[in-house]
């Protein structure tokens, strides 16, 4: 082991005391100095000490200075996943000045290397990171992690051609690794989806609880020609966390996909199946009243947010405000009347305007 000791400053001002094991009133914290300063060094010295070896800390002013010589290899073993767990808990500005002074004193350290590398890459420092994962890529050759997280480094520095490269590698070094497929296969659907089709379509079946991979290969399914089963994935990608931003787009895509398949069943420019229902919606909220066609309507809203079959003729939904099953297309439409009862100019999100007008000219009759 090296006899110079881990060493590095933390900034009393910035510490963030949400990542104390033993949870004291920030505000006070704030207020007494010298209660501030023994927490944060209790901090680190009981981390150390329980890792092995011996740990010194001084206060210099805004900082504490914290040395640390560890016993073994096994206690550096044991520091980096400390800093990996600092990370993870989203505190940054305690595990970088850590991981800096780990990789001075061990530059060959690939789980230092690795865990710095991207550290520095989320924090947008691409060419140093650039460098420390070139350097963990010569050092193992067969390292997938390494590769890829090289080749999103170079991505955001705006080298596509030597991500691509690194990507392959990854690959090339662990065909199973489904994050390498997925980044690879994104980084491809921008020029060529159908070259990137197999990589994500692989991706999926290996990550299949990963929203943004089901996401992407839906994406690239629908530029490649493949609406139909382009919603499918779609819709397994809402399941997945239905109130995320990736499922409000995969919404926003189904959405589009049903316009587009109902106006593909509709040589003569209308749907009369819909003009019949928003016929039917319109006698309805007509004999129940407004307050109970707000409550159909909204209840109709809601059951859409997980996406409504509108292709699908089989009446395979229930609704709590109004008896009766229905088809996707014939809610939509329900939707579509109520929500043009309230503002005639509101953009319900699917095109039904001429079926509704339609339907409004019949009902005035």
């Amino acid at each position: 082991m090296n006899d110079e000791p881990v060493s590095f400053d933390v900034n009393i001002t910035e510490f963030d005391f949400e990542i104390l094991p033993l949870k004291i009133d920030a505000d006070l914290l704030r207020k007494d100095q010298k209660l501030r300063e023994r927490a944060i060094t209790l901090f680190y010295e009981n981390h150390l000490e329980s890792l092995g070896g011996e740990v010194k800390t001084e206060i210099e002013g805004d900082f504490v200075r914290v040395f640390w010589w560890p016993g073994s290899t096994k206690n550096v073993d044991e520091a980096v996943e400390f800093a990996v767990d600092l990370l993870s808990k989203g505190a940054v500005g305690h595990a970088e000045p850590l991981l800096e002074s780990l990789h001075s004193l061990y530059p060959d350290r690939q789980d230092i290397l690795f865990n710095y590398g991207m550290m520095l890459c989320d924090q947008g420092r691409l060419e140093e990171a650039v460098q420390l994962l070139s350097r963990l890529t010569n050092l193992n050759p067969e390292n997938a992690n390494a590769w890829n997280a090289l080749g999103i480094a170079y991505l955001r520095n705006g080298r596509p051609d030597d991500a691509r490269q690194a990507l392959q590698k990854s690959n090339e070094a662990d065909p199973d690794n489904g994050y390498a497929l997925r980044n690879l296969g994104g980084l491809l659907a921008n020029d060529n989806p159908s070259e990137a089709l197999p990589y994500l379509k692989r991706a999926a079946g290996i990550l299949t609880d990963d929203q943004q991979t089901q996401y992407g290969y839906a994406l690239c399914l629908l530029q490649t020609g493949q609406p139909r089963k382009a919603d499918d994935v779609f819709k397994k990608a809402m399941e997945i966390a239905p109130h995320s931003e990736i499922a409000e787009q995969a919404r926003i895509q189904r959405t589009k996909i049903a316009q587009e398949t109902l106006r593909a069943n509709a040589p003569d420019g209308i749907r009369m199946d819909a003009v019949m229902y928003c016929l039917s919606a319109l006698e309805k909220f007509d004999k129940i009243g407004q307050q109970k066609a707000m409550a159909v309507t909204t209840e109709i809203a809601m059951l859409g947010r997980g996406g409504l079959d509108i292709n699908n003729p089989e009446k395979k939904y229930t609704l709590k405000s109004l008896k009766g099953d229905f088809s996707g297309l014939q809610l939509v439409s329900y939707m579509y009347v109520g929500l043009k009862s309230i503002d005639p100019n509101r953009d319900v999100g699917i095109d039904l305007e001429k079926e509704y007008n339609t339907a409004l000219g019949l009902f005035k009759r």
